[in-house]
């Protein structure tokens, strides 16, 4: 093979659409080029040779040399991938090698590899080539705008030079792929991370019999040398879950380890609200969850201990209602559940499950951290605010003794309305953890979140009018974070939340990073803000008939084009559609004006001798929205013995759609349709 086609293979393993958004790790070893080279029956030898080489037009210099000279001006060359990725790939190549080498030891690993045995120390110019590093971080965040993933360039193990392909060693893609089974052993939440240090625990509990052998020495290690590079794995995972929606790789149902049943289900983490009343200490708590991915268009209904229970998004974003009860419409009473044993809510339909984790101490902050009122279940205390601690009376005295302690201000709370034998602790600063307390651990790892904002796609970009919201969580309260150099000031001081400035700069790579006190640079991020485009012409957009088919030749009938419509007189046409909305739901029930005129769509076929006047869709398991067609209502002249149909079953529908299921029907919302509906219940009442 030659240099070029070993370049792209390796490029286009780390860097595809799959990895939108997510961060690349270009961690190669022999085994992966031999699978990589296996097509064209190329080795780990051709590969070395190649990088030997290199490119036909470079003659001269030695392995760093021709990766600088690769790097110079490549961008004019309208290339793929940045031609250079050969050369890191073999830099890291090096540093996954094993033999009979001291654990530390770099240099000697990387002449091996090229067969010089006889050298040793740094080779030439290799320092140079952190500029290699950078610019891939570039072309990944800026002229990609991540999406084919996001790579950063940083230095780990604290060296200057080597901790640059170190850095890309924390997991192999085999490991990589098994962290979501980890995820779902361990029940966590996507979108409630626990610390780092019970996320270390979760590893090594979980990671014995998947992990190699030198990430669980790295995950065991005390040692001060290796402190940043296990900080630097712990925190990659903490990133992986974050993006985890919950769900299981193909590969992996069948895995008879899996706390799933084999088929595809999204797990998702349930949170207890509190709402305190000051004043008679009395507390409500209900259930709220949090989704990584799309929230179903009709909400979940989920089955808990023979009921039904449903919710559907709300603002903010990926957030839900409250778990209501379906029959009574009522938020599910959540003190109702032993908390220290935890519960389990299935929606079959949607495949989703919900867990609340047993826990026999929660922890709950202030819901405007999630733009939501009152308090709101965490897994993790966040440094200066204020908090409450909700836990059983077996372990009061430890929770006591650690508030006291550990806490600027803790109380106990007089309250009612906990599960049985449970008490309420307020608190506010907690600066040290809770030995064993996991949801009581303070994190060590700084994290740097983009929230909320209309991002474009998967990748670092947002439109204009949509900013994200930048938040940073576990940090200490004395960050500095700059916008393009520019210092970002809280609208509240109280929440560690910033906003972009409304006259930021779009178009253009936006830099965002946060420094401690001491000015040393902590977390860096690249986003973009865009204007919404529109193609400037639409000649390429297709043609579609009415029924949505592209014409390819025939274009004599009318049609739409994006936008345009064409051959269709609108005066002749009406205010409404002449056409059914099926698309409102997968079950919907149309009516006519006339008792008995009753159709279910799509079991039932549409009926030719009538029309239509309402169509009522089915949203959850029995809910159901009314929907005006655009035809004549109920008039007062309609009465029982105008029936469209001598079939008493037709009329005993007809009713039951209309009158019987009138408290899980929502009407429509415009006034004089709504009122039309009402007309329409009346008759059916006296059917």
């Amino acid at each position: 093979m030659k240099y070029f086609e070993w370049n792209d293979l390796i490029a286009r393993k780390f860097f595809n659409n799959e990895m939108a958004g997510r961060e690349v790790l270009v961690y190669v070893n022999k085994e992966m080029i031999e699978q990589l080279g296996m097509a064209a029956g190329a080795d780990v030898e051709d590969f070395i040779q190649c990088i030997k080489v290199g490119p036909d037009w470079i003659e001269n210099g030695g392995l760093c040399q021709k990766a600088l000279k690769l790097f110079s001006n490549w961008r004019d060359y309208e290339l793929e991938y940045p031609p250079y990725i050969a050369y890191l790939g073999f830099f890291v190549l090096a540093a996954t090698t094993e033999g009979d080498f001291n654990q530390k030891a770099y240099y000697p690993r990387f002449w091996e590899l090229l067969g010089e045995i006889d050298k040793s120390g740094t080779p030439r110019q290799f320092g140079k080539t952190e500029i290699l590093w950078e610019d891939l971080e570039k072309w990944s965040t800026e002229d990609k705008h991540e999406e084919w993933g996001r790579f950063t360039a940083r230095i780990r193990g604290g060296m200057k030079h080597i901790g640059r392909p170190l850095s890309q060693t924390l997991f192999s893609d085999s490991e990589r792929k098994y962290l979501p089974l980890i995820f779902d052993k361990a029940e966590l939440d996507p979108t409630d991370n626990p610390s780092d240090d019970v996320m270390t625990r979760i590893l090594q509990k979980y990671g014995e019999n998947i992990f190699a052998k030198r990430t669980l020495r790295l995950l065991d290690s005390s040692q001060t040398e290796n402190t940043e590079m296990k900080n630097a794995l712990i925190e990659f995972v903490l990133d992986e879950l974050t993006e985890w929606d919950g769900s299981l790789p193909d590969f992996l149902l069948d895995n008879q380890h899996s706390s799933q049943p084999h088929q595809q289900n999204s797990r998702v983490g349930l949170r207890i609200c509190l709402e305190l009343d000051k004043f008679s200490g009395v507390v409500t708590s209900t259930l709220r969850l949090k989704v990584n991915r799309s929230f179903p268009d009709d909400g979940l209904n989920f089955e808990y201990q023979g009921e039904l229970y449903s919710c559907v998004e709300t603002a903010p974003p990926n957030w839900s209602t409250k778990l209501k009860g379906v029959l009574h419409s009522q938020p599910f009473d959540a003190a109702t559940i032993d908390w220290g044993n935890g519960a389990k809510f299935e929606d079959k339909e949607n495949k989703f499950i919900a867990r609340l984790k047993a826990n026999p101490v929660r922890l709950f902050l202030r819901g405007k951290r999630e733009r939501l009122p009152d308090w709101i279940e965490s897994q993790q205390l966040e440094r200066g605010c204020e908090f409450l601690v909700a836990c059983h009376s077996s372990i009061a005295n430890k929770i006591r003794e650690w508030g006291d302690i550990s806490c600027e201000e803790f109380h106990e709370k007089t309250s009612s309305g906990l599960p049985h034998e449970w008490l309420l602790f307020g608190g506010k600063d907690g600066h040290a953890s809770c030995k064993s307390i996991d949801v009581l651990t303070l994190s060590k790892l700084l994290k740097l979140r983009l929230y909320g904002g209309i991002k474009i796609g998967r990748s670092n970009s947002f439109l204009s009018y949509g900013p994200p919201t930048i938040i940073l969580e576990r940090g200490y309260g004395n960050e500095q974070v700059m916008l393009d150099g520019c210092e970002l000031i809280r609208n509240d001081t109280t929440i560690p939340h910033w906003d972009l400035p409304s006259d930021t700069q779009i178009g253009s790579p936006l830099i965002i990073e946060v420094f401690n006190e001491n000015g040393t640079i902590l977390k860096r991020r690249r986003i973009e803000l865009k204007e919404p485009e529109l193609p400037a012409d639409f000649k390429d957009t297709p043609l579609r008939d009415m029924s949505g088919k592209i014409l390819i030749n025939d274009i004599s009938v009318p049609y739409a084009s994006g936008a345009i419509v064409a051959g269709i007189d609108p005066s002749n046409w009406g205010v409404f559609p002449h056409t059914l909305p099926t698309y409102l739901s997968k079950t919907i029930v149309f009516l006519g004006n006339k008792p008995g005129e009753i159709v279910e769509w799509p079991n039932e076929k549409m009926p030719e001798d009538w029309h239509p006047v309402w169509a009522v869709a089915k949203s959850g398991k029995d809910s159901w929205n009314v929907h005006f067609c655009g035809q004549l209502g109920i008039t007062e002249d309609n009465s029982k013995q105008d029936f469209a149909s001598p079939d008493t079953r037709t009329i005993k529908r007809w009713r039951e759609a209309v009158w019987n299921r009138r408290r899980r029907t929502n009407a429509p919302k415009i006034k004089k349709i709504k009122d039309m509906w009402i007309k329409c219940q009346e008759v059916a009442k006296h059917v």
